[in-house]
């Protein structure tokens, strides 16, 4: 009865002061809607980055003396290391077979030893989840290696994607925080104007008739806690509906480039979390207002 009391309340309340309520309600859709569209920028920019790190490959070059000894060795610090996906070998012999496939090289007159020339390769492709700290690990043990010679890959590009990925961390902060501040004042701002219209008469009949804290405070959270369920369940839907319609046009935009990418939407996890920070900002928002407000009164009476 207490909790069905509290909830009529604040439905009572909602509808009194709707217009009010109504402009609380286009704010958080707006701050859920950018926010959502600010991590979707983010998501992608860094699926995009992963996808391309993970399709190009990085050659490591052996000395042409290289040992068998040496190349297992190659091979099995490549093998221990998680970060690569894949690994193939190119020997000599091999790469002189697709040289003269490709140049259409006769050689048959001619004695050439491709082992003494050419050097041994391995090409290798990096998972789209190695991070800085993995990848100079793995280049400072490979220099290491006796039979090393060189290690080649877009060093300027590997760069921006360690960077991209990093940055993206202070970012996602950065918009849960934004979000959080911003939640903290609509709420409290629409309650705090809700109270002054018309709220102290009901406040002070609720004190007189012996209501705690709970009794003064609780139907004003239940209000706020509406206004940021609708507002954020408004903007998720706009955000969710853009994306579907606008997924055509971005898989076109995404696939006339030398790679093909499908945007995906953010997670279920990122959608919670912002959830969470609205209501729990704008819980702390409410609690701030109710507490002043009250203690105004109090001065007054005084």
């Amino acid at each position: 009865m207490r909790s069905t009391f509290f909830i009529k309340r604040a439905y009572i309340n909602f509808l009194r002061n709707w217009y009010n309520n109504f402009s609380s309600i286009i704010n958080v859709a707006v701050v859920s809607f950018f926010s959502i569209f600010l991590l979707f920028i983010l998501k992608n920019s860094v699926e995009f980055i992963e996808q391309i790190v993970s399709k190009n490959s990085a050659a490591i070059i052996l000395k042409t003396e290289a040992s068998k000894e040496n190349i297992s060795g190659v091979e099995a610090l490549i093998r221990g290391e998680k970060s690569i996906e894949k690994y193939t070998y190119i020997s000599p012999s091999s790469a002189f077979e697709e040289l003269k496939k490709n140049f259409s090289i006769n050689t048959e007159s001619a004695a050439i030893n491709p082992d003494s020339i050419l050097p041994h390769i391995f090409e290798i492709k990096f998972s789209r989840y190695i991070d800085k700290e993995t990848y100079n690990r793995f280049v400072t043990s490979l220099k290491k290696m006796e039979s090393f010679e060189d290690f080649r890959i877009n060093e300027s590009f590997l760069e921006l994607f360690f960077r991209l990925k990093k940055y993206s961390i202070y970012f996602r902060i950065a918009i849960f925080l934004i979000l959080c501040i911003s939640s903290f004042y609509i709420l409290s701002n629409t309650i705090g104007l809700n109270l002054h219209n018309n709220r102290r008469e009901e406040i002070e009949l609720v004190e007189l008739l012996g209501g705690d804290y709970l009794d003064i405070r609780l139907p004003y959270i239940f209000e706020g806690m509406l206004i940021v369920g609708i507002g954020f369940m408004l903007g998720l839907l706009i955000a969710i509906s853009s994306f579907y319609m606008l997924l055509p046009a971005l898989n076109k935009f995404f696939n006339m480039g030398f790679i093909s990418f499908e945007p995906v939407m953010i997670g279920m996890k990122d959608i919670i979390i912002i959830f969470v920070i609205l209501i729990m900002s704008g819980l702390l928002g409410i609690i701030r207002f109710i507490r002043r407000f009250i203690k105004g009164l109090y001065d007054e009476n005084i």
